[in-house]
């Protein structure tokens, strides 16, 4: 066979089993280019997912929280006086509070910086007025007005809130003459300092506050209130149980000191020697569980958020000199709304 033949031979057997060749090798190159295309395309039209972001309020309203929330409590406890006890009671009458209020911070829709502005609307009454104040012609006690100012001062942990508060007495008359005695409406101002100890555990541990309230009307004497508590957020150790990763637990503690109120508000025991002292007023032990409606309901962000809780206060007196200050043992629920 001459070379002319042989190469010529050579040319149709490559021609012939070539395509057999790239047949078997190809396939998985061809696929591979094939789904990366397909993958690229699909990418371009559709976005990467990424995390669900929150719901935002729109416009101005980002700047803007509103709260309310409705408590049914079984004595009302105020700095370790009882307002809602009288002789011969016998079954508790329930007492009800309504608050509703609300917040502004400027720097939420890109404004300045200069902390958050509040203020709030806060109802009480109460089963056994009539018995309290027998000229009263309805349930109304107590009426308070507050307002303030709060800034965070993020690089030492550090929060401050001055506010101003009205109490208001409607009820209180001076025997039935329909003449507003002198604890029917006052004015206090108080300065309150808390503290992110996050800084130093890692994560909050006894968010720890400290609270000064000082009377500048009627009474012109002060209460300092030393407040610890720590949230247990069940979902933390039980995210999988749907009827407990919703709750939270929460002890929390008070110290209060009493510098003069008692005696000058005609509680204490020094105000019957015609003197005033200072002195610890009480100390208060809570326990609160929180449960959080709209998560365990499903309620979708934008109607704000609800929170059903209970809770169960002990209030120990250490100027239980008048009827008013005892160790009282008192509980309730919160109803509450905030968006």
């Amino acid at each position: 066979m001459s070379n002319a033949i042989r190469i010529v031979a050579v040319l149709v057997v490559a021609a012939v089993f070539a395509p057999a060749v790239r047949a078997e090798e190809a396939p998985n190159d061809w696929l591979a280019a094939v789904e990366a295309e397909t993958a690229a395309k699909m990418a371009a039209a559709t976005p990467a997912e990424a995390a669900p972001a929150g719901w935002e309020k729109p416009g101005l309203l980002k700047a803007l929280s509103v709260s309310v929330d409705y408590t049914v409590v079984s004595d009302y406890i105020w700095r370790g006086l009882n307002f809602s006890e009288y002789a011969g009671e016998g079954r508790e009458k329930l007492n009800h509070q309504l608050g509703v209020g609300f917040e502004i911070d400027p720097a939420a829709i890109g404004g300045p910086a200069i902390g958050r502005f509040g203020g709030s609307v806060w109802f009480e009454w109460f089963g056994g007025q009539e018995a309290l104040t027998p000229w009263s012609d309805n349930n109304l006690q107590e009426v308070d007005y507050t307002l303030y100012w709060g800034y965070d001062i993020e690089a030492i942990g550090l929060g401050v809130e001055i506010g101003w508060i009205a109490y208001h007495f409607p009820r209180l008359r001076d025997g039935g003459s329909n003449t507003a005695s002198d604890f029917s409406y006052t004015h206090e101002v108080y300065l309150s300092l808390s503290y992110d100890d996050s800084r130093i555990f890692g994560q909050p541990l006894l968010n720890p506050s400290l609270t000064y309230y000082q009377d500048v009307d009627d009474v012109q004497a002060g209460i300092l209130a030393l407040g610890v508590s720590h949230d247990f957020a069940l979902a933390e150790c039980c995210p999988d149980m749907p009827l407990v990763k919703d709750i939270t637990v929460t002890p929390s503690f008070t110290a209060v000191y009493d510098h003069r109120f008692y005696d000058k508000a005609g509680v204490g025991s020094d105000r019957a020697n015609g003197s005033v002292g200072s002195r610890m007023g009480f100390l208060e032990y809570g326990l609160a569980v929180g449960y959080d409606l709209s998560s365990a309901l499903c309620i979708p962000e934008q109607f704000g958020g609800i929170t059903l809780t209970g809770f169960l206060n002990f209030c120990q007196s250490l100027h239980d000199e008048s009827a008013a200050a005892q160790d009282e043992l008192y509980g309730g629920f919160t109803l509450g709304w905030d968006w």
